[in-house]
């Protein structure tokens, strides 16, 4: 096992990717476990949510305080349905971890990866002139459509041990027409929910991560990623997001590299 001072170094850039456009970093620290710390994706999955917790209320609380929670206000109703769908999903979803083979995890964490890069590439160069708003006015609908996509976001959340930021950023920018920022500080609420309750299920089928790996990566790697989350909302502020959105998935396509050659 890698060091603790290591796990905290490692933290730092993640919880920075993360934190400037609202995500956990999950899909970031993905790869640092399996390649450099080598884990099995079996352990991975409990593991990065362990630490995804903690960097989502940290980044939620540094966001607060840099960006204007104001432009959630009128999309209440949407927001508390993809909660709801997530967080049926996450009670659900933590039990496949416990029957999916590593070497099915493994190749679904890969395809994943992939598919995020290449979504936050498109988004970045589609931009915000095709930000649409596809949803009626009436509550009952929206809500009956959040809790069917939060549902789907976070069943893919849990089963990879991500907190599905990477996913609820595009429901929430091309589906209910937010800005992209708000849409992050969204997304981060939205997480902590689904990533807690994938960790209460996740207790209740004795999958936690043992003691050695808590307090030897969990732990600094998320003291670390506390650190970059801070820096991350900093720079969510003032940077561009569409340019942010196509480096990042440019990193993640890197990473599904690394990690398939595994």
């Amino acid at each position: 096992m890698r060091s603790p001072a290591e796990a905290a170094a490692w933290g730092v850039p993640v919880g920075l990717l993360g934190g400037v456009i609202g995500l956990g970093g999950g899909e970031f620290r993905i790869p640092v476990l399996l390649r450099r710390f080598g884990l099995a994706p079996g352990q991975v999955v409990p593991l990065n949510s362990v630490i995804s917790i903690v960097t989502l209320i940290a980044s939620f609380a540094f966001r607060a305080g840099s960006l204007s929670l104001a432009p959630l206000g009128p999309h209440l109703v949407d927001i508390a349905a993809l909660t709801a769908g997530g967080l049926i999903a996450a009670l659900a979803g933590a039990g496949l971890v416990a029957r999916l083979s590593d070497h099915r995890l493994h190749h679904a964490i890969v395809i994943l990866l992939v598919g995020i890069g290449l979504l936050l590439i498109a988004e970045g160069f589609a931009g915000e002139a095709f930000r649409l708003d596809l949803l009626p006015d009436a509550a009952l609908p929206r809500a009956a459509v959040g809790i069917a996509l939060g549902a789907v976001i976070g069943l893919v959340a849990t089963l990879l041990g991500v907190a599905g930021g990477e996913l609820l950023i595009p429901t929430l920018v091309f589906i209910h027409g937010l800005d992209v920022k708000p849409a992050g500080s969204a997304s981060v609420a939205i997480s902590i929910v689904i990533v807690a309750a994938a960790l209460i299920r996740y207790a209740r089928l004795g999958r936690l991560p043992p003691r050695d790996q808590t307090s030897g990566i969990a732990v600094p790697m998320g003291l670390g990623s506390v650190a970059g989350a801070a820096l991350g909302a900093v720079l969510a502020a003032a940077a561009p997001s569409d340019a942010l959105k196509i480096a990042l998935g440019f990193v993640l396509l890197a990473a599904a590299v690394v990690s398939a050659r595994r």
